[in-house]
């Protein structure tokens, strides 16, 4: 297995914050698939990719005012959009960048935030580690 993305005393920190981060864009954004989109493929991803932690240990709120976006913090949930499964996608990208270190443009070129919205039902009954692997194979990354 190839080494990992960076050292994994950031994991669990950067699955809490990429969690939280996609529920702030469905909070705040009318289009959070496409900013979800940016965020993958934006410098300040690239610079997580590569494991440096002036940027693993940015919070959401300074990423999305770095990517200008304004949080008004009395959005309440979007019912257009289940947190849930946001929650499960942020897991799914951040586990395939660090676990396979992968660029998380790529991931996100290969399997784009609508189409992984959407095969979350039954792909979400797997382990995650045994649907990332799926997913590799599917989608061949």
């Amino acid at each position: 297995m190839s080494k990992t993305a960076y050292d994994q005393c950031y994991y669990d920190s950067m699955v809490q914050k990429t969690r939280y981060l996609f529920k702030l864009i469905a909070r705040n954004t009318s289009e959070p698939f496409q900013v979800i989109r940016n965020y993958m493929k934006s410098d300040y991803r690239k610079a997580m990719d590569c494991g440096n932690p002036l940027y693993l240990n940015k919070t959401p709120k300074q990423i999305l005012g770095e990517m200008g976006i304004k949080i008004n913090f009395e959005s309440e949930r979007n019912e257009k959009y289940d947190e849930f499964i946001l929650e499960w996608m942020a897991d799914i990208y951040t586990y395939m960048q660090w676990r396979y270190n992968l660029k998380s443009e790529e991931i996100a070129d290969k399997i784009n935030p609508e189409e992984l919205y959407r095969i979350y039902s039954p792909l979400h009954e797997a382990s995650l580690e045994n649907g990332a692997e799926k997913l590799r194979k599917i989608y061949r990354i």
